[in-house]
């Protein structure tokens, strides 16, 4: 189930020009904890849900190992239509689709959001160090006038082509998942 409001024939922007589908977020509504990742990529364009390709499994089995079902969390994207060759959304594209996103997070209501990778992480946080660094920090985000709190770790794509990421994906996929109360 998608939350907020969430125009599934979108034309805001180019990237609707080619997409299959608009990928909008899944999970329970009242989540309290939101995983954001950057944008769909070509399994998530043809199904239109978000995290279903292989990187998605890598997500699922993080979750797994903490006892926690990826239907107890919601999980979104920055963009919700897919860049053209998996290339990373621009400034404007993420932008424009905002509005989206932060009407995902104010009907969840979460308690916590792990942002999943350095190109979503420089979009909600306007953060550009590496992403050793950013997993290291604790953040903090305000949403609908309630302050979160926000874990930033790499994207799990990244841990599937550099597998030294896996342990630090995994570290904090659990620190969010416990910050919730989920784990």
């Amino acid at each position: 189930m998608s939350c907020g409001e969430i125009d599934l024939k979108c034309r805001k922007c180019h990237l609707s020009d080619k997409r299959t589908k608009v990928v909008p977020g899944t999970g329970p509504c009242n989540a309290r904890l939101v995983l954001i990742g950057e944008a769909p990529g070509r399994d998530e364009d043809l199904r239109g849900e978000p995290f279903v390709g292989r990187a998605g499994k890598l997500l699922d089995a993080a979750l797994d190992e903490c006892g926690v079902s990826r239907k107890s969390v919601y999980i979104t994207n920055v963009v919700k239509c897919r860049p053209p060759k998996n290339r990373k959304p621009r400034d404007d594209e993420a932008m424009t689709c905002s509005e989206y996103l932060f009407s995902e997070l104010e009907d969840v209501k979460p308690s916590v959001v792990c942002i999943l990778g350095q190109t979503a992480a420089k979009h909600l946080l306007s953060e550009r160090r590496s992403m050793s660094a950013l997993s290291k920090e604790d953040f903090e985000m305000i949403i609908d006038g309630r302050h979160v709190k926000v874990f930033v770790t790499f994207h799990p794509a990244a841990c599937l082509y550099q597998r030294k990421h896996l342990k630090a994906f995994k570290t904090s996929i659990r620190k969010s998942l416990e910050s919730a109360g989920l784990a």
